[in-house]
């Protein structure tokens, strides 16, 4: 598998990935806000590809104190490769690079499988509760 930057052009692939990979799309998905994220970090948000198909995705953004991390999504014909992990420790290695001292993410719930996953590659759950506000229509 090829790890290399996600493309403004790769928007429709993406969530055509995140959707087959039961990612909920949501707001900031579309190709403009997508462009954004990318411009804002660049270097950080990355696509698996196997050939010319993307098979995986890990979305970054860093405000230079804390990284979040967004989609980390594998193909589900494509699971327990070592893809997931393998492009999550990319993200950590650039991350770290540019001084990034925490890496957060949101699991829903309901997700078993990803806590798993992330219990397993060394990360654990914090006592949080995430807050939320639209600031557009959906």
């Amino acid at each position: 598998m090829e790890i290399r930057e996600l493309r403004p052009s790769d928007g429709a692939e993406v969530r055509a990935l995140w959707q087959a990979s039961g990612v909920r799309i949501r707001p900031g998905d579309d190709d403009v806000s997508l462009a954004r994220l990318l411009s804002h970090n660049p270097g950080l948000c990355l696509v698996g590809c196997e050939g010319d198909r993307i098979v995986s995705t890990a979305l970054v953004g860093f405000d230079g104190r804390r990284g979040w991390l967004y989609h980390v999504a594998t193909h589900p014909d494509m699971r327990r490769r070592g893809i997931a992990t393998r492009i999550v420790r990319e993200v950590e290695e650039r991350l770290r690079a540019q001084g990034c001292k925490k890496l957060n993410l949101i699991v829903w719930d309901e997700e078993e499988d990803a806590m798993t996953f992330w219990t397993a590659i060394g990360y654990r759950r914090e006592r949080t509760v995430e807050f939320a506000k639209p600031l557009a229509d959906e």
